[in-house]
């Protein structure tokens, strides 16, 4: 299901995610390249024995997922860097169902409130990526503690381009410290079956865009 050229997206659990190519596979070994940023496009390193989960598509909209860890780090003739991971068994790759994954770059204007309304002054701010389950923003500093909650406000567009607003109380699940701000992945708490098919369907939206513009299936926008 792996091929060479082929882009994939790698996730490290609490410090970076992007997107890469596959570089080379010989003799079971998958080599990509440096992976990019989803959110700034800039190139992060990987480190040896570091675990990481990799997305790819089969086709339009069919997403698969395995776990695996770099194996191996090496600088080719012109110093740039390609990592090595064994290549997955298919037994080992699933399928991702469509609400697990559509997680889109998108800057949005959010309002942060307290879930209390006395925790902690309410603030304004950009979200990096948006999903059906949640979403990513910018922040000098985390107000709350993990798993601790707060509510968020923002507006989006619905099919028909008319803007919904949205008051979620949302779990805050990770903090990834940046050298000026701090980003916050919060996990929406009480969505309606119908607001998150609202989020759902604009996530796609906005993907499919991309794709036009970039032809990427995993594209910022």
């Amino acid at each position: 299901m792996l091929k060479v050229g082929q882009e994939l997206r790698v996730e490290v659990e609490g410090r970076n995610e992007g997107k890469t190519k596959i570089a080379a596979i010989h003799d079971d070994v998958v080599w990509i390249e440096s992976p990019s940023e989803t959110a700034t496009l800039k190139t992060f390193f990987l480190h040896e024995e570091e675990a990481l989960r990799v997305y790819f598509f089969k086709g339009e909209d069919q997403l698969f997922a395995f776990n695996t860890v770099i194996t191996k780090r090496v600088s080719d003739a012109q110093l740039t860097l390609r990592y090595a991971f064994a290549l997955p068994k298919a037994e080992n790759i699933k399928r991702v169902q469509r609400r697990e994954y559509l997680r889109v770059p998108e800057m949005i204007n959010v309002t942060v409130l307290a879930a209390d309304g006395q925790a902690f002054p309410a603030f304004e701010t950009t979200s990096l990526d948006v999903s059906a389950g949640g979403m990513r923003i910018v922040a000098n500093r985390a107000p709350i503690e993990i798993d601790e909650s707060l509510i968020v406000v923002f507006r989006i567009e619905d099919d028909r381009g008319m803007p919904q607003t949205f008051r979620v109380k949302s779990r805050l699940v990770r903090v990834h410290e940046q050298a000026v701000k701090q980003e916050l992945s919060l996990c929406f708490e009480n969505l309606t079956p119908r607001d998150q098919e609202t989020i759902l369907r604009y996530c796609f939206r906005a993907q499919l865009e991309a794709r036009k513009r970039t032809g990427s299936v995993f594209s910022s926008r």
